[in-house]
């Protein structure tokens, strides 16, 4: 990249050693801390010297002294080490006097930061406050003060309630910064925290460029949710970025792999099928206005969320032909990326999924000349030659066909790196130092690839794709239909770094039982060094590369999938442990969909940073935006100011409205912090008052409470009948019970079509089930809401004027049944089919459910436990026998005593009337 590509001041000044920072002057007779003040102490520049003489490099330094000198939102490009910056001012601001609330941290990072500071002798280490935190030790924790990991949930819940002292806190860190929109909970928190606190900080971290740039004005409005005025920008390009990095650059090898002629053929054909949907979707959908949309938009990374993105709005108004070539390109895009990743076996599985006649009816693709190619070439890959027949049209007799099958050309490509590793490492000296051993670092796309990539250096090539026909393909054609081309030879020519296969399975099989779980990926093979497989995108564990590279501090390592992040995790470690050379061997079809969303990434990304960079050229930023006086109107709380205006105009006093002695106040749930009305009923003037309340989620009024539905919510409700048990417990304890029906704003306002809805049940049912709800109960109001900024105006206009709930009667409150279960514990499949059993009344149904975990549980009940839970031993009897009785011995007795019920019953037979119930009506009679 260009360096004169820097954006202008887009780094501050170096701070000295007097720079000012909020802190905190807590005396240590007493274990709680201090209000915060604006002074730097001694304590501090000793850990900022520690710091930033350790391992950090000169672009992380200054962004820390960035942070440290002023509050600001920094926003970083992936793979340059954010976490490592994270884990260095978390460092500095652990101190028990004063507090420190971090906010948007997943559990991951928190053990990734923890861990970090540990093993940097770090004391008192940060410390995590959860839902396993009882009440009353909370307000203990906040007082001990230190660096306290805390969910926003728990967090907002105790600010509302006093119990974490907000003007004793010294500063918030905000993780994952793009995410701050104005109702999310963190958006309420730091309003909540800044209402109470002028003094503390408020640093905020993002390391996602491209989420700033959807909307108007994004980036500022984030930062006005954050309360900061800064904007740091630190892209790949910025110049101290560059000179750091290129200090000691590890030693990259490319190797460019070229596609077989069957998959370039189908490739190829896949680029045409979906150029051709992409202009039919541009023709069927003009007023869309989606010029952007091009095949290099639909192969690259963001495209779902993109569609997403521009699509849910107005779903419900596309026709049935758009909505099938938007799912057309989904599945085009997959097959297309799955080419260069999967073997011949597994896409040839892939692609004859696709080949079928209610694919050919509905997609228009699928009878097209070049979708025909696709299926042809990927059959070919496969059997080459020879002519499959499926097992019925075999028969028994025929010769066994040899099976041809398509290596994959990275497979050949790792091998020969592998080789190459494995010559280099031989003829050089042996380290004395183990720790130093040579390691080799394999780095794939996904944990599937790894297993598959593991599979292949322990077995060989074609004994890996003959097990994988054997899998996945063999029983369609008979388990005999064919055998391998290389049956007799093992093809360890084919894989250079592999010794014989035998010895190589036992080793890495008696290494993973050795060392457990944790050792899956490991590869042991005689005279050749450790092999170590890591996904690039691990779920469960993001830092698992960073963290193996500090352990492992692999000499070679190999890029078997191409991704943004790891290069430049590789180059900041290098540039970091510049005294340990590391050869990088790059693996990447040349001139093929792999490299072109490669270079999208790195395009987009780069014109995402070149965006933030001129919105912060013209951006206007006010003195008040920190929020640190009065003079800040996002910290006033009230309804909009045309709907002020509305009101006042309104009224019978001259148009001027006396201001209420108090807020309104509303009891809520605390299940409901999980969602956005809570945060925007606030930001209305409405005081929230968090209790655990069993009926109803929103106390407006002693006669109005409000249940919350979301679309999911409501569906699963209608379907457990857990919405019935609601409305009747709230028509029972309210005058006018409310069910409020909540749509997601950024999804069509409508129950029609099954894209939104859920496939359990269809938009008919609901209504039907809907109007027997409110037949059942003609006090019960529906009311339907496209958004929660409109939920949250609905209830501040039913909050106008009324008196104040009790909380002590919200509490007393309780529903129907004594035993409560929590709805996101039971799997409601499971709960329905528990209903149905012979014993079980609506009644008795949750004090069961509450005393099992899984349907062996109940099986494993002896009669007398069931007879103490149901409360009726008749019931107990009844489930008891139905679970433990024979089927066929059952069915006789069932027989036995009807028999004995209707001993007149051959009689009524031989009349023609045996059998029929008392309701019977026959047509006639009679009939000689």
């Amino acid at each position: 990249m260009s360096e004169s590509v820097t954006p202008p001041s887009e780094a501050a000044p170096a701070a000295e050693e007097g720079t000012e920072k909020p802190s905190s002057q807590a005396s240590q007779p007493e274990p709680s801390i201090q209000r915060p003040e604006l002074e730097v102490k001694p304590a501090l520049l000793r850990r900022l010297e520690t710091v930033t003489k350790g391992a950090m490099l000169e672009y992380e330094t200054q962004m820390l002294l960035d942070l440290l000198h002023e509050d600001g939102l920094l926003v970083t490009a992936k793979g340059l080490g954010l976490e490592r910056l994270f884990a260095a001012l978390v460092r500095v601001l652990c101190d028990p006097a004063q507090l420190v609330l971090v906010l948007g941290t997943s559990r991951a990072e928190e053990e990734h930061v923890t861990s970090q500071l540990e093993a940097d002798g770090c004391s008192p280490l940060p410390r995590a406050v959860t839902a396993d935190t009882s009440v009353t030790d909370r307000q203990q924790v906040y007082l001990q003060g230190g660096v306290l990991f805390v969910t926003s949930r728990i967090l907002v819940v105790d600010l509302l309630t006093e119990r974490c002292p907000a003007d004793l806190v010294t500063g918030v860190l905000v993780y994952r910064a793009h995410g701050v929109v104005e109702s999310a909970q963190e958006a309420f928190i730091l309003r909540l925290y800044r209402q109470k606190n002028k003094t503390g900080f408020i640093k905020a971290f993002s390391s996602s460029p491209l989420s700033f740039t959807s909307g108007f004005c994004q980036v500022q409005r984030v930062m006005r949710n954050l309360f900061v005025r800064n904007l740091y920008l630190w892209p790949r390009f910025h110049l101290q970025v560059n000179q750091a990095l290129k200090q000691c650059t590890p030693d990259v090898v490319e190797i460019r792999v070229k596609m077989t002629p069957l998959m370039t053929s189908i490739q190829s054909a896949l680029l045409d099928l979906i150029n051709i949907t992409v202009k039919e979707f541009k023709r069927l959908n003009a007023s869309l206005d989606w010029d952007t949309m091009t095949v290099e938009t639909v192969i690259s990374r963001a495209f779902h969320k993109i569609s997403r993105l521009r699509l849910d709005p107005v779903w419900n108004q596309l026709s049935a032909r758009t909505r099938q070539l938007v799912a057309d390109l989904r599945t085009l895009r997959a097959l297309l990326l799955a080419l260069p990743q999967l073997d011949c076996c597994s896409y040839y599985q892939l692609v004859a999924a696709q080949q079928t006649a209610e694919r050919a009816l509905n997609s228009g693709w699928a009878i097209l000349d070049a979708a025909e190619t696709v299926f042809v070439d990927a059959k070919q890959r496969v059997f080459g030659d020879a002519q499959p027949a499926p097992k019925r049209a075999r028969g028994d007799g025929g010769r066994p066909q040899v099976l041809h099958m398509e290596v994959p050309p990275k497979w050949s490509a790792l091998s020969e790196v592998l080789a190459e590793i494995r010559a280099e490492v031989t003829a050089a000296a042996a380290d004395a130092d183990p720790l130093l051993a040579d390691k080799v670092l394999i780095v794939a796309a996904d944990l599937v690839a790894c297993r598959r990539i593991k599979e292949v250096l322990t077995l060989g090539a074609q004994a890996a794709l003959w097990r994988r026909f054997q899998q996945q393909l063999a029983s369609k054609f008979g388990e005999d239909a064919f055998v391998p081309s290389s049956a007799a030879e093992e093809p360890a020519a084919a894989d250079g770094a592999r010794q014989p296969a035998e010895p190589a399975p036992a080793d890495a099989e008696q290494t993973r039982k050795g060392d457990g779980d944790a050792d899956e990926l490991l590869v042991t093979m005689p005279s050749s060094p450790l092999l170590l497989l890591l996904p690039a995108r691990e779920a469960s564990d993001p830092f698992q590369l960073q963290r193996s590279l500090q352990q492992c501090r692999p000499r070679y390592v190999v890029l078997y999938d191409l991704d943004v992040a790891v290069v430049r995790t590789l180059e900041v470690h290098q540039a970091a442990t510049p005294e340990r050379p590391m050869r990088v061997y790059s693996l990447m079809f040349g001139g093929t969909t792999e490299e072109q969303a490669y270079l999208t990434a790195l395009r987009t990304e780069k014109q995402a940073f070149e965006y933030l960079i001129g919105e912060k050229s013209s951006m206007v930023v006010p003195e008040e935006r920190e929020g640190r006086d009065e003079a800040n109107a996002d910290l006033e709380r009230g309804a909009p100011a045309e709907e002020e205006a509305a009101a006042a105009a309104g009224s019978r006093q001259g148009g001027v409205r006396p201001p209420p002695a108090e807020p309104p106040r509303v009891i809520v749930d605390m299940r409901e912090f999980r969602s956005e009305l809570p945060a925007l009923l606030h930001r209305r003037g409405v005081d929230i008052v968090p209790a655990t309340i069993e009926v109803g989620d929103y106390i407006i009024t002693p006669d109005v409470c409000v249940e919350r539905k979301s679309i999911s919510d409501l569906i699963g409700s209608l379907m457990s009948g857990r919405l019935y048990g609601q409305a009747l417990a709230m028509g029972r304890h309210y005058r006018r019970p409310v069910l409020l029906i909540e749509f997601d704003q950024d999804k069509p306002f409508t129950l029609q079509g099954k894209y939104y809805l859920s496939s359990d049940m269809s938009s008919a049912q609901v209504v039907s089930r809907l109007q027997l709800l409110t037949l059942h109960f003609p006090r019960l109001r529906l009311m339907w809401c496209p958004s929660p900024y409109a939920s949250a105006e609905l209830l501040h206009q039913l909050k106008v004027g009324e008196p104040e709930p009790s909380l002590a009667e919200a509490r007393a409150a309780t529903a129907d049944r004594a035993d409560t279960l929590a709805e996101d514990r039971v799997n409601p499949q499971i709960r329905d089919f528990i209903s149905k059993l012979p014993g079980i009344r609506p009644k008795t149904l949750y004090a069961l459910l509450n005393k099992i975990n899984s349907l062996m549980d109940l099986i494993q009940m002896t009669k007398e436990s069931l007879a103490e839970v149901l409360g009726s031993e008749t019931d107990a009897g009844h489930l008891h026998e139905a679970l433990h009785t024979n089927l066929a011995a059952s069915a006789a007795a069932a027989a036995g005593d009807a028999s004995a019920r209707r001993p007149a019953a051959a009689g009524r037979t031989a009349r023609g009337r045996g059998g029929r119930p008392r309701f019977w009506r026959g047509k006639n009679k009679k009939k000689s």
